[in-house]
């Protein structure tokens, strides 16, 4: 998995591309673990380029939330593609996720 960071004022916005699963969660969750480290952090993370997550990215999802919100920061996704996007539906991710159409929406949102 590729990621590529991005700060924009109060944002760090993260692209990534690839797979998010078993073999590739591991890497994910130590990146963002430095992103999420400073408090009230404002994170969006792309997920345009993510065409697979597995239930390991689910769980590194799910950590990257709860630590975002402990430290009473904002965590966003935006432009999940439709696969992606039914895994979190049915998971019940959708619910608990701040989830964006697009980059500028998601962007604007956390400002």
């Amino acid at each position: 998995m590729e990621l590529v960071e991005e700060i924009h004022g109060r944002v760090v916005l993260v692209t990534a591309r690839g797979r998010l699963d078993g073999s590739t969660s591991a890497a994910f969750s130590a990146r963002m673990e430095k992103l999420t480290a400073a408090p009230q952090q404002r994170l969006v993370v792309d997920f345009s380029g993510v065409d697979f997550v597995s239930s390991a990215g689910l769980r590194v999802v799910l950590t990257l939330l709860k630590r975002v919100k402990a430290a009473n920061g904002v965590l966003a996704l935006c432009a999940v593609q439709a696969p992606v996007k039914e895994v979190l539906d049915i998971t019940g991710f959708t619910d608990m996720l701040d989830l964006h159409a697009g980059r500028a929406e998601a962007m604007a949102a956390l400002a």
